[in-house]
């Protein structure tokens, strides 16, 4: 595809730059719309609020639904106990699986689990409720027919092993210090890291020689970018290769 052009031939165009510029301002408004406070949205309002404004019963439990939705696509970002939570809580205030569980707010609540990766033994029942229901209706279109996030899953995995590891050789570094001194402890991290980086370096090197040959199993050249199938596969190794690593050393 090619690429379209910007300003034209005149020399009016945008500075690459600016451009530059522009779009890590774009980028940084959508984080910041993405993590902030789901207070902060526009559309939310608190109890006080609504009494502010003099809203009616009915005003206010309009409101309230609205900032529910707010809250779980929120916490399907930033938080995935808080969504886990809420989930729970919400299918109890049905008696799920009742008849009387609202069909798509059901479905929705599972589309944003699997966009963000995220897994409960009730999402589960939710999918499967979907199953039964698209054998029921076969012409039904499912809300939630988007592909699970399992790049963001292993991300979050990561993310809290990572965190395990650190505070347990942080705990052990303060031991360590306290027994034998802070040199000790320093000569200690940096066998540890030693360790690791040496690993990390054998680990890479098996997966660059397990991706050479997938590319010539399937006949792939030599300046051709990797398919999607090499790809996936490389993200599943070097996720099981982070894995082992943070598993070593909970282990040392």
């Amino acid at each position: 595809m090619t690429a379209p052009v910007v300003g034209g031939s005149g020399g009016g165009g945008a500075h690459p730059k600016k451009l530059k510029c522009f779009f890590l301002i774009s980028l940084n408004i959508r984080r910041h719309q993405t993590t902030m406070a789901y207070y902060k949205n526009e559309e939310y309002r608190s109890e006080t609020e609504m009494k502010i404004q003099g809203m009616s019963e009915e005003e206010k439990a309009v409101q309230r639904e609205l900032n529910w939705d707010i809250r779980i696509e929120h916490y399907a970002v930033n938080n995935r106990l808080q969504f886990r939570k809420m989930v729970e809580k919400w299918a109890e205030s049905f008696d799920f699986p009742s008849p009387g569980v609202p069909t798509m707010k059901m479905l929705h609540i599972l589309k944003l689990a699997r966009q963000n990766g995220i897994l409960s033994d009730t999402i589960n029942e939710f999918a499967r409720a979907e199953e039964k229901l698209l054998e029921k209706r076969p012409g039904f279109a499912s809300p939630a027919a988007v592909p699970f996030n399992t790049e963001k899953k292993n991300e979050q995995c990561l993310a809290a092993l990572k965190a395990r590891v650190e505070k347990r050789e942080k705990k052990a570094a303060a031991v360590l210090a306290r027994a034998a001194g802070k040199v000790a402890a320093a000569e200690k991290r940096a066998s540890d890291q030693a360790a690791w980086d040496e690993a990390a370096k054998k680990g890479r090197n098996a997966i660059e020689k397990a991706v050479a040959g997938a590319r010539k199993a399937m006949g792939v050249r030599k300046n051709d970018a990797n398919p999607p199938s090499i790809c996936s596969l490389i993200s599943k190794w070097e996720f099981e290769l982070s894995v082992d690593l943070y598993a070593q050393r909970l282990s040392m």
